[in-house]
């Protein structure tokens, strides 16, 4: 309910033009191999596919290639928009366990995905808040939050990622950018 109102404010500060670009679903996957097929979810496999596929293939999440290219479209429609939105599901399907367990080596991994897909997107649009939400497969267990051991670490990284790190998410930033001067 708050969103609308903020939404709404920020419309009518804009003098009735306000722009959101609006990136979803990406589920990066930093280690998508283009020569390997989707029975592996495209990653490193024995089993090679004949056709390379640089920007993705069905059945795979989205290479970081294809992350970048879209985001450039996106600057190349519309370079400031008023705000980004990112309604989650940053990481690939291959890093939340499934099985209900927590293993570091994945933990680490989707912070290193977090790390790259945020700075990307900051560095496409400096200048543009942009607001990020958590998706199912953004936790270290899919559909779970942290627990009480990981909570304090994921929950500080992600804040440093997404709200820290992005200088166009500081206030005086922000309102020069909505306001327009």
């Amino acid at each position: 309910m708050y969103y609308l109102f903020f939404l709404f404010l920020f419309f009518t500060i804009a003098n009735g033009r306000f722009v959101i670009s609006l990136v979803n679903d990406v589920h990066l996957d930093l280690k998508y191999d283009p020569t390997v097929n989707s029975k592996s979810q495209c990653q490193v496999n024995m089993t090679k596919d004949p056709t390379l596929a640089l920007y993705g293939r069905y059945g795979c999440d989205s290479p970081f290639i294809l992350f970048k290219a879209t985001l450039e479209k996106m600057v190349a429609v519309n370079p400031s928009p008023n705000i980004v939105m990112v309604p989650g599901d940053i990481v690939s399907h291959t890093i939340p366990r499934l099985d209900g367990r927590f293993d570091d080596f994945y933990y680490n991994e989707l912070k290193l995905t977090i790390a790259n897909y945020t700075a990307t997107i900051a560095s496409y649009f400096p200048d543009v808040p942009i607001i990020f939400t958590q998706g199912n497969d953004d936790y270290g267990i899919n559909y779970q939050v942290p627990d009480k051991t990981h909570r304090d670490d994921y929950y500080g990284f992600v804040y440093n990622k997404t709200i820290r790190e992005i200088r166009a998410n500081n206030i005086s930033v922000r309102h020069r950018v909505i306001v327009g001067y």
